[in-house]
């Protein structure tokens, strides 16, 4: 049996990211198909309340944000690399990173608000009310949303026109002729527009250089994909033992030491707190141990940016 099991959903974009590192680095791996909206029983105790997609469990390790899942994915499996030396083009890690987490948002939520703008009469009322919630607002307004498509498409464009700039230098992907975490943050929004909400139609007409991309990153696929019941990952959480807690990368003298009691919480969307013991902190992750009745001992990682620890 093999050790990756990754929770998510089929339209998910971020999931798809995922699922193309997984195949990129030719792994196989268990697929836990999860409910696109809440409630998410079978998730919820391995999380401890994160609900956002996907999840990556090792054992009674989970790991979530695709960033840090790229990282895990790495550490363990360190060839193909998503972390290439001419990524040293972009600024190292740092570059990486932070050109993903432009992607992530400058990119991804135009694409995402236009697309479901665009199609909000024919999602199920369920997924725009979750959808909303997440954001923080009280209800699906599906009318503001159909008004705002224009606004939408044009935020779209513009990101689209620095993507495609980026992929005009003379390489094969944005940061050198090799693949990186960069290609896998910025390809999954397209991917979300062309599989998700396709009759936004023709967004990508008058970009070349990223339609050219796009073709190679989707060659990837998804690895050795290997479906298994939600029941049968919370069994083997509870037969496992999370690792010993490891501090990877600088150490952070000003955060919560181990030990300490604290909530972890997504900054931007999501923000349903997880509670915690810290295990290993440093500016690049945390990780928390958590007792869930039904499963034991569980340790839930996250990385610092983009997530808030406080004081529990």
């Amino acid at each position: 049996m093999t050790e990756i099991i990754l929770h998510h959903y089929d339209s998910s974009p971020f999931a798809e990211k995922a699922r193309l590192m997984l195949g990129f680095k030719g792994l196989t791996w268990n697929s836990v198909v999860q409910p696109i909206w809440a409630p998410k029983p079978k998730l919820t105790p391995l999380t401890g309340g994160y609900r956002r997609t996907p999840v990556m469990q090792i054992g009674a390790d989970v790991y979530v944000d695709t960033n840090l899942i790229a990282e895990e994915l790495e550490r363990r499996h360190p060839q193909p690399t998503l972390f290439p030396e001419n990524g040293t083009a972009a600024g190292g890690w740092g570059g990486l990173l932070a050109f993903s987490l432009w992607a992530e948002r400058m990119l991804f939520w135009p694409a995402v608000r236009y697309a479901m703008a665009f199609n909000a009469d024919k999602l199920p009322p369920e997924l725009l009310e979750d959808r909303a919630r997440m954001n923080g607002a009280p209800r699906a307004d599906v009318e503001r949303m159909k008004a705002a498509a224009p606004m939408f498409k044009e935020q779209l464009h513009n990101a689209l026109a620095v993507l495609d700039d980026a992929l005009g230098q003379g390489t094969l992907y944005l940061f050198g002729d090799e693949p990186s975490l960069a290609d896998f943050a910025a390809y999954h929004p397209i991917w979300f527009l062309e599989n998700n909400g396709r009759k936004v139609g023709g967004v990508m007409a008058e970009y070349l250089n990223a339609q050219a991309w796009n073709g190679r990153v989707r060659e990837f696929r998804h690895g050795t994909r290997i479906e298994m019941e939600p029941d049968a990952a919370l069994a083997i959480a509870r037969e496992a033992t999370p690792l010993p807690p490891e501090t990877v990368g600088e150490a952070d003298d000003n955060a919560p030491q181990p030990g300490t009691s604290v909530t972890v919480t997504p900054e931007d969307f999501g923000k349903d707190p997880v509670a915690g013991e810290v295990t290993a902190i440093s500016r690049r992750r945390i990780s928390i141990r958590r007792e869930d009745p039904a499963l034991g001992e569980i340790a839930v990682h996250f990385p610092r940016i983009g997530y808030v620890v406080r004081p529990a």
